[in-house]
């Protein structure tokens, strides 16, 4: 492009700043730059030449905007609406840093009527929070919390830019692409993946350009980085936990070759040390899968996305399984056994787990939601009850749709089998009250319903022997 307009006498021709990065400086005039910036944004949108106060870093943005049919004046397109946005979020991994995103920067965010958000990697944005003002005033742009915030999405940005770039940014004013956000200064940084390198997301401190400060990029750098260390020690606590589990399986599947390996293809733990190397490629559909030397594995889930992998024995047909023992009749909260140790969980939870072993073949979030809730349904308020029951259980539920991945023994489930086969006498004998008495769970009260009137219509056709039970007893 031609940059060879020279504009009026105000301060062109060089960076604001030394660092190619930090849109202003201590001492700048900010409403003379925006001004300024303006008037280049109209010339080169005009088609006139690129001024020299443009920012190199601006000048390939707005190229890559004009070169992606970016319109300057439409908002950020709208892809989620709030609910679907949180619970987007509520499944990221930056979800986690929430509280130290907005320990470090809401004295800022509050003082300085700036606002708080965070992105995922494509610029979608997934929460945000600060000033009531600056609240009000991104929903004209429509950043908000299910807009996209890419450059191909509403043009240069802080989130979008820094994206582009994987690298921090501070946009100023007109700077932006987007005249809707010509009032603004905004400043953001990549978060990355502790293993894998790869940007996770955006954090991003935004607000009116005239309070800019150029000390803002290297605050929300700064908590970027911090961002990155908690992922880092979260992720070595996971694995130490995975392993953990993992050992404690080995007990109950005797001897054979197996390893943990984590979502992300890293070999956490294997029995014999070394037997599937340091990473490896999964093809987990099928619960099984085959290594490029032909040898097979059956694959069992563990939590957080990571799989137990179990070399093959001779006629095998799945991997070992845990066992999960529940006792719902006629007690308010359930008895629960995870691979005979005792469980202790809320009534919600003992609820939670009851219906997912009543649908063996699993529920979607809104599903679950109706049968926990009803009409009341929330996919957030479902997929938080079962991370709390993941922290109790671990790899007990697995997810899309979420299901017991354990071998569920239950008395209810007992008394319905045994009434199927018409062993009346065993049903009867099995059956100590209704399920879950207390329980208001709409799927809950419809089981309970249903098998109790199973159970009166199998009393009522058995006629009784002379020695009390409900049907003569098999000879032995």
């Amino acid at each position: 492009m031609d940059r060879g307009w020279s504009g009026d006498s105000i301060a062109v021709g060089v960076s604001p700043v030394n660092s190619p990065w930090v849109a202003v400086d201590l001492a700048a005039d900010t409403v003379a730059r925006a001004r300024l910036l303006r008037r280049a944004h109209e010339v080169v949108l005009s088609g006139c030449g690129t001024p020299e106060a443009l920012r190199d870093v601006i000048v390939r943005s707005w190229e890559r905007c004009r070169a992606a049919g970016v319109d300057p004046d439409r908002p950020a397109p709208q892809l989620l609406d709030a609910d679907q946005a949180a619970a987007r979020f509520e499944d990221h991994p930056l979800v986690g840093v929430t509280a130290a995103v907005r320990g470090l920067l809401e004295s800022v965010s509050s003082e300085a009527r700036h606002l708080v958000a965070v992105s995922d990697a494509d610029g979608l944005l997934l929460w945000s929070e600060g000033h009531p003002r600056m609240l009000e005033a991104a929903r004209g742009p429509h950043f908000t919390p299910g807009a996209l915030c890419s450059e191909s999405g509403v043009g240069t940005n802080a989130i979008g830019t820094a994206i582009a770039l994987d690298h921090p940014v501070q946009i100023f004013s007109a700077e932006h692409f987007n005249r809707l956000l010509h009032g603004w200064t905004s400043a953001a940084a990549p978060v990355h993946d502790p293993v894998s390198g790869a940007i996770l997301g955006m954090i991003d401190l935004s607000g009116s350009f005239r309070t800019a400060h150029p000390h803002t990029l290297a605050l929300v750098s700064a908590v970027a980085c911090a961002a990155e260390l908690q992922l880092a020690c979260e992720r070595r606590r996971r694995d130490a936990e995975l392993v953990a589990r993992y050992v404690d399986r080995l007990s109950a599947a005797g001897r054979r070759p197996s390893a943990l390996v984590a979502a992300d293809g890293r070999v956490l733990a294997a029995t014999p040390r070394g037997w599937l190397g340091t990473c490896v490629d999964l093809d987990t559909g099928e619960g099984r899968t085959t290594f490029p030397d032909g040898s097979r594995a059956l694959l069992e889930p563990a939590s957080d996305g990571a799989w137990i992998v179990w070399s093959v024995r001779t006629g095998e047909r799945r991997a070992p399984r845990h066992v999960l023992v529940i006792r719902a009749l006629d007690v308010p909260r359930p008895a629960i056994k995870l691979a005979g140790r005792p469980l202790a969980v809320s009534e919600r939870l003992a609820e939670l787990l009851t219906v997912l072993a009543l649908h063996p073949d699993g529920l979607s979030a809104r599903e679950l939601g109706r049968c926990l809730y009803g009409g009341r349904a929330n996919p957030v308020t479902v997929r938080a009850e079962v991370a709390r029951l993941r922290r109790v259980t671990g790899d007990l539920v697995d997810a899309q749709p979420y299901r017991l991945s354990a071998e569920v023994r239950a008395d209810f489930l007992d008394v319905e089998r045994l009434l199927a086969r018409g062993r009346v006498a065993a049903a009867l004998d099995r059956y100590a009250g209704p399920l879950l008495p207390r329980s208001r769970a709409p799927r809950v009260v419809a089981r309970r319903e249903t098998l109790a009137a199973a159970v009166v219509r199998a009393r009522m056709a058995t006629p009784r022997n002379p020695r009390g039970s409900a049907e003569s007893r098999p000879a032995r």
